[in-house]
């Protein structure tokens, strides 16, 4: 007679379920990345130049960043304006203050080719 050893039944084991705070995490994961990507399309398609009035003349406003003057001249004030991922120069008028480094500052300002492409030479001194 032959023995038969009955071979073993496996066990069912349960579904496996994901935890409980699995899909919240996602979803905020979802979110933040969204609210990244706009922050960071924002930040690259800023733009220095606020408006244009029809006269010609724009109003920048932005992080002023200083520039030295080359000239000798001691009441020489410049520097870019920058917003996003995008800046300007500006040369202020004699008399006037140089800002500090990364001030916000807001100007007007007319469109000036002796100076380069995308320069502005400004109208009056800055304003905070």
């Amino acid at each position: 007679m032959r023995s038969t050893v009955a071979a073993p039944v496996p066990t069912q084991t349960p579904p496996r379920r994901r935890p409980v705070w699995a899909l919240p995490v996602v979803v905020l994961a979802v979110v933040a990345i969204a609210v990244a990507a706009v922050v960071g399309i924002r930040g690259l398609m800023g733009d220095p130049v606020r408006s244009v009035a029809a006269d010609g003349t724009a109003t920048l406003s932005g992080a002023y960043q200083p520039v030295s003057c080359d000239s000798g001249d001691s009441g020489c004030a410049q520097g870019y304006v920058e917003a996003g991922g995008r800046s300007v120069f500006v040369r202020l008028p004699s008399g006037c203050a140089q800002p500090a480094a990364d001030t916000q500052v807001t100007v007007r300002a007319r469109p000036d080719a002796a100076l380069g492409k995308r320069a502005y030479l400004a109208l009056d001194c800055v304003t905070r």
